[in-house]
């Protein structure tokens, strides 16, 4: 299963810090990885708004965390920073963005580069 660069990744935030309404920003921290470096995103591109914000919803309601809105980011900006895609499809729709580099503050740079080219979108 190929990504294609003009797909749109949703990565669904479940934290204020995550994002500045005020600012109408997504921070880094939202695109900070996890330990294992694989970073959850569900592919979204064709999808009507009532179904992007429900596969959100989904996610939140395994995770006991209320969905607060959505840092959308095109596939092809995930490869500019250097980083690739997994589309695991587990659940249905579901990515990995991997590849970050070791450096810890490499990550964190890496992060702030995709969280400049997010739109975000507030439920």
């Amino acid at each position: 299963m190929i990504v294609e660069p003009h797909e749109n990744l949703s990565r669904y935030l479940f934290s204020k810090n995550n994002f500045s309404q005020a600012k109408h920003i997504v921070r880094y921290t939202a695109f900070m990885p996890p330990p294992d470096k694989r970073l959850s995103v569900f592919r979204t591109l064709d999808l009507p708004e009532a179904t992007v914000w429900a596969i959100g919803d989904d996610v939140g309601r395994q995770r006991n965390k209320t969905l607060l809105g959505r840092g959308d980011i095109k596939a092809v900006a995930v490869h500019e920073v250097g980083l690739a895609i997994d589309p695991n499809d587990v659940p249905p729709r579901h990515a990995n963005i991997i590849g970050w580099p070791d450096d810890d503050s490499a990550i964190k740079l890496t992060a702030i580069e995709l969280a400049q080219r997010a739109e975000l979108s507030l439920k």
